[in-house]
């Protein structure tokens, strides 16, 4: 398994195009941690500038020597609910067990701990373009293609609470050769989508003991006062 092992954004469809909206996305969620751990699993993740002022430890794994910890993604070398932050650049996309990575990332997770995703629109234009070798042959195309539906199904079954989604757009009028976030689109709906920034929280259920409900029995007395509780006679008493 490999999680897009020593490639660089310009290899990739639309990389460059789309490294830049997701570095300052990403940049502006960031700065609200301090201390903690974040950790990073694919190699488009280590071309970005982590805010490194903002963490206690950046944990770099993966399974190449540009990483800090070589290990398999399958299976983190990390205790459970350690992790404050998780970032994954495209690293769904290029595996064939997503799903498996998603539920090591979850383990590794801290209660309210979040996961930052960046994901392929399924068959979006640059995608199609690159497969059909209308663009640079040496571009790499995802493994397989998830899709907000599934990947959102993947979370839910986890117990992960999606709290943000920006959509990245194509707009057709500028030839496929210029992204935005749709947010900032003035024609948003004409776009085609190229990927989606998730933010997604882990929520643990807790153990709440139950208090049993108090009943009030019934005193047995004559007439229309047969089903008057206690609580009730001290009520009118008073």
């Amino acid at each position: 398994m490999a999680l897009l092992n020593e490639l660089s954004w310009p290899l990739l469809p639309a990389g460059n195009r789309i490294r830049y909206i997701w570095q300052e996305w990403l940049q502006n969620r960031l700065e609200s941690y301090q201390g903690g751990y974040l950790l990073t699993l694919d190699s488009l993740t280590q071309c970005l500038n982590m805010p490194d002022n903002v963490f206690d430890v950046h944990v770099k794994l993966g399974p190449s020597l540009a990483h800090e910890v070589n290990a398999d993604p399958e299976s983190l070398p990390l205790d459970a609910d350690s992790i404050q932050a998780s970032v994954v650049s495209f690293g769904f996309d290029y595996t064939k067990t997503g799903s498996i990575l998603l539920g090591e990332i979850h383990r590794t997770l801290e209660p309210q701990g979040n996961l930052y995703a960046l994901l392929y629109a399924p068959n979006n234009p640059w995608y199609l373009k690159a497969k059909a070798g209308l663009s640079d042959s040496r571009k790499q195309l995802a493994a397989q293609h998830i899709g907000m539906n599934r990947f959102k199904d993947w979370l839910g079954l986890l117990g992960f609470e999606v709290h943000e989604c920006e959509v990245i757009g194509c707009p057709w009028w500028r030839g496929f050769s210029h992204f935005q976030k749709k947010s900032d689109m003035p024609k948003a709906w004409l776009s085609a989508p190229i990927a989606y920034m998730i933010k997604a929280q882990k929520k643990v259920a807790t153990m709440n003991p139950i208090k049993p409900l108090d009943k009030d029995l019934a005193v047995a007395m004559s007439g229309n006062l047969a089903n008057v509780s206690p609580k009730s006679i001290l009520r009118v008493v008073e």
